[in-house]
């Protein structure tokens, strides 16, 4: 305590004071090489020298889900009960000269919910699939290590992936300018022209398309089951006369496999 400390981050002077014997230093960027060394002033030794150098390792996570979205939506599908995943790890590791390292190098741990998964663990296995089956917790707790070949490098990541609803949206079909995307239908809609084309988009259901037999649509009218178009994406509707009136319509989708994943919606249409 009695000595002076004098230390230094890649050459410059960082801080310098009696007693101080310990820094906090930032770590920079990923791959960017850091020099930290230290001069210590003792009374009765003399000068004391030593340098220490890192270079920060990083890896991100991505993640994607069997989940379903029309096409040219801008988002991802999000993660039902039920549905598969898969995470993807980007590690970011250098070498002593700065050049980067190919992932396919590297040695991936992966971890669901503290359980290492042997068979997807290994020398260049970037990616982890499984499938969300706990309905108790709040998501699976999905972690991976990466390390080179001789654990010089290494760095970890972890995040929790959680379930969420899936949603049943409406949009109208318009015969000029085809199905309006820009605008989902509010709960209730009031029939201006002779004719009304539903369309619905089952978001984040586990299916690549909704007529492929994976789900199960029932439409109905006013409590009134319309037999004729289930399993459509689109219901046709008219007007009937010039007598004002509202028809409440309402639209249920079930996954045939999937007993978790469910949704509906209804509107109410005027005239």
């Amino acid at each position: 305590n009695h000595a002076t400390f004098t230390w230094y981050v890649n050459g410059k002077v960082f801080r310098k004071g009696p007693g101080i014997t310990s820094i906090t230093v930032p770590s920079g960027t990923s791959g960017n090489l850091t020099t930290v060394s230290v001069d210590v002033d003792t009374v009765d030794l003399g000068i004391i020298s030593n340098e220490t150098s890192f270079r920060p390792a990083e890896v991100s996570l991505v993640w994607e889900s069997d989940g379903y979205v029309p096409p040219f939506y801008k988002g991802k599908a999000l993660e039902l009960y039920g549905s598969s995943f898969k995470v993807t790890a980007l590690p970011e590791f250098f070498t002593s000269n700065g050049k980067k390292i190919d992932p396919k190098t590297l040695i991936y741990t992966w971890k669901k919910n503290g359980t290492t998964d042997g068979e997807q663990s290994g020398y260049g296995k970037e990616s982890f699939k499984s499938t969300q089956a706990s309905y108790v917790r709040g998501g699976d707790i999905i972690s991976v290590e990466v390390s080179n070949n001789d654990r010089s490098l290494g760095a970890s990541k972890s995040f929790m992936l959680s379930p969420q609803s899936a949603d049943v949206v409406l949009y109208e079909n318009s015969p000029l300018y085809g199905i309006l995307y820009e605008k989902a239908l509010d709960s209730a809609f009031t029939l201006t022209a002779e004719e009304l084309t539903l369309h619905v988009e089952p978001f984040n259901f586990s299916t690549h398309n909704p007529l492929g037999g994976s789900l199960s649509l029932d439409w109905s009218m006013n409590g009134t089951n319309l037999s004729s178009v289930q399993n459509n994406t689109e219901l046709l509707i008219r007007k009937t006369g010039k007598i004002s009136g509202q028809s409440i319509i309402n639209l249920s989708i079930q996954h045939k496999d999937k007993m978790l994943q469910g949704g509906q919606t209804s509107i109410t249409i005027f005239q």
